[in-house]
């Protein structure tokens, strides 16, 4: 049986560099949009100011996450500390799910008071702002998280794309008020109720994602048949099985049992075993370890169940 594994994940370093953006970013929205909302006079807008307050405790706790999952392995943690990635994204949907209660709360107290004025047109100006913003860092960390392979950028990214639409429902809310009149007053109020639905929604999708990988949930098909096709491509492979890959974190493991001809040396058995475990990290710089398990490939070690592509 042989190991390999990767250097320390370089990416993470490059994706706390996008985090720390986003932060920035954040901090500035947050703000605008609740110091404007209330000088405007409107809630939706005060509401979403607080959705990119919650935003920012979500970027600190990526920001720790990818610190942490960049650590290499110790005493306590043998296997490293990719998995801190995956709790810090777990740490995100519950903020946000935590965040769509209160949201919902509050704005069915809102919906009870009076209708009150209609809010000022600045209010609408800054929406309109914070929209493009978003949008614009939605498509920055996407791209980030495509090129990096960070699940932690890729819930970063949706979440500003949540903003954004988010602060689209805001827009739409106050020119109805600005431009319908006073009758239509409660429907700024009402956006708080629509944009704790839909990101509630979106928070169970991380919560989701998260747990299942946390449970060394399998990736999907495409992923695994990808990484299967650079074993039998091997001289020398004559077939395998017990196939297993799982996330950790951003990355994977994987682990398979290896067969090769009988009559070969321990040592060219190793040899083969060793340029399969090449093949499939430098193909696939996401994949952090593999461990290979060799068998000689005689009839009482080839199964039926579980064998891919034999050649004998």
């Amino acid at each position: 049986m042989a190991t390999d594994s990767q250097p320390p994940f370089s990416n993470y370093r490059e994706g706390l560099a996008v985090v720390w953006r986003s932060l920035i970013v954040n901090v500035a929205l947050a703000a605008l949009k609740m110091s404007v909302g209330v000088f405007a006079r409107s809630q939706a807008l005060v509401a979403d100011g607080l959705h990119s307050l919650a935003d920012l405790a979500g970027d600190i706790a990526a920001l720790l996450g990818l610190k942490i999952a960049e650590k290499p392995g110790d005493e306590n943690h043998p296997y490293g500390h990719h998995k801190f990635a995956s709790l810090a994204c777990l740490f995100v949907a519950v903020l946000l799910l935590g965040f769509c209660a209160l949201l919902i709360v509050n704005s069915i107290h809102n919906l009870q008071a009076h209708a009150g004025e209609a809010p000022a047109s600045a209010a609408l100006w800054v929406a309109l702002a914070a929209m493009m913003v978003k949008e614009i860092f939605y498509r920055y960390a996407s791209r980030e998280a495509r090129r990096l392979k960070l699940r932690v950028l890729t819930a970063n990214a949706l979440d500003h794309r949540a903003d954004a639409l988010a602060s689209l429902l805001v827009v739409a809310a106050i020119a109805v008020t600005r431009f319908g009149g006073a009758r239509w007053a409660f429907l700024d109020k009402a956006t708080g109720l629509l944009l704790g639905g839909y990101l509630a929604a979106f928070g169970m999708k991380i919560l989701w994602q998260s747990c299942a990988d946390l449970l060394d949930t399998a990736p999907g098909p495409e992923m695994i048949n990808d990484l299967r096709e650079h074993i039998l491509a091997v001289s020398g492979a004559v077939a395998y099985h017990q196939f297993r890959t799982r996330r950790i974190g951003d990355l994977y493991e994987v682990d398979l049992h290896l067969q090769v001809d009988p009559q070969l040396t321990v040592e060219a058995g190793h040899d083969i075993a060793s340029r399969v475990k090449k093949a499939i990290l430098e193909k696939h710089p996401e994949v952090v370890a593999v461990l290979v398990h060799l068998e000689p490939a005689s009839i009482a070690h080839l199964k039926d169940a579980g064998v891919h592509g034999s050649k004998l």
